[in-house]
C-alpha cells in the first residue's frame, strides 16, 4: 500500500498570501464564515495552498506543503482503485490514506479553518481528480478524526459557471426538467447478489438509470424524458432546443480522455461510440441547448479517470451554456444507490436547500443508515449498507464563485 510519511505531524512554510485583491474575484468570499483553499499541485515543485478567509478573517496566507504531485498521483490513483473495489476489507485502507492526506493537506491550515462552515475547493493537478470527500479532518481541526465533508459543506469553484445575472430574463415562463438515460443499459461486471456485502440485491436491467433519472420529478416542474431509444443523440439535441431546461439530469457514461476519440462526451451506448456519443464542445452545446436562468445539471456517471484535469471540460462546456451549478461524478456509481441519493438531493433542493448543502445531506444518508430497496416482482424489500466511500465520495458540487458555496 503507498502512503505519505507522517512523522511528526504537518511540516508547512508560510507566507503572505498577498493583498487579496491580487487574487482573482471568484475566488474571495465576502461573506463570512466561508474560505477557499486553492491548491497549487503542480510538477516538479512542492505543492503551494493558499487560505483566503472571509472578510473578517486574516489576510491570504500561502503554506508551502511537504509533499509534491509526484508524491500525490500514487495516492490519488489507490483512492480510486480502493473505492471501486467497494468490499469492507478496502474501507480501513481508504480510511488510512484519508487521515494521511488530511495531515498534509488540511493540517497545516488548521488555525484558519477552524471557524468556518463552508470550503470553496480550488485544485489542478492530480488533485483535480482526488475524491476529496474520503480525506479526512486531522484533529487539529476535528477531535473525532471524521471525514471533512461531515464537518464542513465542500463546493468546488470554477469562473465557467459564472454568477447568476438577475436582470437577465428567463427563457421561458414554462421551463422543464429535462432526464436522460442510457439507450443501452449494460450490468457491471460483477452484479450486486455477486456478494453479500452489496446486500444481495438483484440488477432490474429495464430500469436502474431510468429510475436514478427520474427522481429530478421531486422538483415539481414538468418533465421531458429522453430513455432508451428515445436517449439518441438527434433526441437529446431536439429537446435540447426545443424546450426551456432550469434542470438537466444526465445518467449516462461519460468519459474523458482517451476512451473518448474526439474528447469529452456523453456515450449513450458505450459500445457504439460513432452512432451514439454526444461530443461536449463547448460551442455546440452553448449554441444548441437552452439552459434556463439559474439551471443546474448533473452527470451522475462521469468517468474523469486519472488525467490530471478532473470534471473541468464538462463544468466549462456546461457553464458556457448557461448552467450555475454543475454536480458531476468521478466514477460512475451503481444506480439503486444513485437512485436514493439523488432523490434525497432533489427533494432538499426543491424545499429551497442550497445545492451544495443538499449533496451533503444526502451523501450524509448514505453514512447514517441502510439504504432500503424494493426489489419488486413481489419479494422483501432488502437494507443495503452504502457507507462505503465508492457510494459517496465521488460526486462533486461546483459553483461559480466563492460566495455562491452557501
Amino acid at each position: 500500500m503507498l502512503g505519505l510519511s507522517v512523522l511528526s505531524g504537518p511540516v508547512a512554510w508560510a507566507q503572505s498570501g498577498g493583498d487579496r485583491l491580487s487574487l482573482p474575484e471568484h475566488l474571495r468570499p465576502t461573506v463570512d464564515g466561508v474560505a477557499t483553499l486553492i491548491y497549487d499541485a503542480s510538477p516538479g515543485r512542492p505543492v503551494r495552498l493558499t487560505v483566503v478567509p472571509g472578510p473578517a478573517g486574516p489576510a491570504p496566507t500561502t503554506l508551502t506543503l511537504e509533499t509534491t504531485a509526484e508524491d500525490l498521483r500514487p495516492l490519488v490513483e489507490e483512492i480510486r482503485e480502493l473505492s471501486l473495489l467497494r468490499p469492507p476489507a478496502s474501507l480501513g485502507q481508504i480510511v488510512r490514506l484519508g487521515d494521511e492526506l488530511g495531515e498534509v493537506l488540511l493540517a497545516p491550515a488548521a488555525d484558519q479553518l477552524r471557524n468556518v462552515s463552508r470550503l470553496g475547493l480550488s485544485a489542478n493537478g492530480p488533485l483535480s481528480d482526488l475524491a476529496f470527500g474520503v480525506v479526512r479532518a486531522p484533529r487539529s481541526l476535528d477531535p473525532q478524526g471524521r471525514y471533512l465533508f461531515e464537518t464542513r459543506t465542500l463546493c468546488w469553484v470554477d469562473p465557467a459557471l459564472g454568477a447568476v445575472d438577475t436582470s437577465d430574463p428567463p427563457v421561458s415562463d414554462r421551463p422543464v426538467a429535462l432526464a436522460l438515460a442510457d439507450a443501452v443499459y449494460r450490468p457491471p461486471a460483477r452484479p450486486l447478489g455477486a456478494s453479500m456485502s452489496d446486500g444481495g440485491i438483484s440488477w432490474r436491467r429495464h430500469a436502474a438509470r431510468r429510475n436514478q433519472a427520474s427522481t429530478i420529478s421531486a422538483l415539481g416542474l414538468p418533465v421531458v424524458s429522453r430513455f432508451g431509444q428515445g436517449a439518441s443523440p438527434a433526441l437529446f439535441w431536439e429537446s435540447a432546443e426545443s424546450y426551456a431546461v432550469r434542470f438537466l439530469h444526465v445518467a449516462v457514461e461519460a468519459r474523458i480522455g482517451p476512451g473518448s476519440p474526439d474528447g469529452p462526451a456523453l456515450l449513450l451506448s458505450p459500445d457504439r461510440y460513432d452512432e451514439q456519443a454526444i461530443p461536449v464542445a463547448t460551442d455546440e452545446l452553448a449554441s444548441r441547448l437552452a439552459l434556463e436562468r439559474g439551471s443546474l445539471v448533473v452527470l451522475s456517471g462521469l468517468d474523469t479517470g486519472n488525467h490530471g484535469t478532473g470534471p473541468g471540460p464538462f463544468v466549462v462546456a456546461f457553464g458556457a451554456a448557461g448552467a450555475s451549478t454543475v454536480v458531476t461524478s468521478l466514477w460512475p456509481v451503481v444506480d439503486e444507490s444513485a437512485t436514493h441519493l439523488f432523490d434525497t438531493f432533489y427533494s432538499s433542493v426543491a424545499d429551497g436547500l442550497h445545492p451544495a448543502v443538499a449533496l451533503r445531506q444526502a451523501q450524509l444518508g448514505h453514512l447514517a443508515q441502510p439504504l432500503r430497496f424494493d426489489q419488486g416482482d413481489g419479494r422483501e424489500p432488502v437494507d443495503f449498507d452504502a457507507s462505503h466511500p465508492y457510494y459517496w465520495a465521488g460526486y462533486r458540487m461546483y459553483r461559480g464563485s466563492a460566495d455562491d458555496c452557501g
